[in-house]
């Protein structure tokens, strides 16, 4: 059986082996022996890939892991077969509330309320064990509120900002001049 995760906009396979000497996991069809050893502090690990040894930080909600490795926080999402039929199933559009991925404090707000965004745009910054985390608009959306304000703390799970449909408020009904159409 494999996993598939998308890092960088890019999809990997990873497939575990299952014997006692030699690679314990295939990569994108690459053979590779890594192990992942936990370090002092919260957060860190030491990842041993074919024999050579790197420093990472490890924070994680659900099937999205941020690794900060060598200087740059890497979002690594672990997809899902239910998961991923599940969102291909609903439809685009309506509410959406981006919730913290974990515990922290808010670094910059990017954006603000009324604003139209795209699919990518930055949104806010937020820090967490000294990671700074990118949180950016996964569709063009609207932003309906911003939860949060700069060098404000929150938990894991949080409401930070909720997204709409550009089209969910202030469509105007070119026969309705209550919504700013002219009258028919």
């Amino acid at each position: 059986m494999g996993y598939d995760f998308v890092l960088g906009g890019e999809s990997h396979t990873v497939h575990p082996i299952h014997e006692p000497e030699g690679p314990n996991l295939r990569i994108d069809g690459q053979p590779l022996r890594a192990e992942l050893v936990p370090g002092l502090a919260r957060g860190e690990f030491f990842l041993e890939v074919d024999g050579r040894r790197e420093r990472l930080f490890l924070a994680s909600e659900g099937d999205v892991h941020f690794v900060h490795w060598r200087g740059r926080t890497h979002r690594v999402e672990a997809i899902n077969a239910l998961e991923r039929a599940r969102r291909a199933a609903s439809a685009a559009g309506g509410t959406e509330v981006l919730r913290a991925p974990m515990p922290g404090t808010v670094v910059e707000v990017a954006t603000r309320a009324g604003e139209d965004v795209v699919a990518g745009a930055l949104l806010m910054t937020i820090e967490s064990m000294k990671l700074q985390t990118a949180i950016t608009s996964p569709r063009d959306a609207r932003v309906a509120e911003v939860f949060v304000s700069p060098g404000a703390t929150f938990d894991q799970g949080a409401e930070l900002v909720r997204l709409e449909s550009a089209e969910d408020e202030g469509e105007a009904d070119p026969g309705d001049p209550g919504k700013g159409g002219q009258p028919g």
